[in-house]
């Protein structure tokens, strides 16, 4: 530990940013999951669309870290009428996960009309729930 807060000291010390978490423990981190794909990897589409399932289905383990989910470009398939994901996205909404899908990406696919969670976001939307969060994950 002693080490570790010498290594954190040093970065400071040369203007490196803060890797030390603060948060309360009475309140859970703000953690912002961006998901950018409807389907992981190359070689198999299917398996990759499986893969990307099986993270939704799995998010909820982060429990009360789980701040904002933001679907972008072919993550916004995962919101539309039809997606197998669907139904796990819209149970961590009714849980309080606040969920942003780009409008626009929405737009490109033929989406608007199929959103079945989240809020239509703008990029500022986005941007803004990045700052905010302490910390972000990227999946995509």
């Amino acid at each position: 530990m002693v080490e570790e807060n010498q290594g954190e000291q040093k970065r400071q010390a040369h203007g490196a940013p803060s890797t030390e978490v603060k948060q309360d423990d009475n309140k859970s981190m703000k953690t912002l999951v961006i998901l950018a794909t409807d389907c992981v990897g190359r070689g198999n589409d299917e398996l990759g669309r499986g893969i990307v399932i099986s993270f939704v289905k799995t998010m909820k383990e982060m429990k009360d870290e789980l701040w904002r989910l933001v679907l972008l470009n072919g993550g916004v398939k995962l919101a539309a009428e039809g997606s197998e994901a669907l139904a796990p996205l819209q149970e961590l909404a009714r849980d309080g996960l606040g969920i942003l899908v780009c409008g626009k990406c929405l737009e490109t696919f033929g989406l608007v009309e199929k959103r079945r969670v989240g809020a239509a976001a703008n990029m500022l939307d986005i941007v803004t729930a990045m700052q905010v969060a302490e910390k972000v994950i990227s999946f995509g």
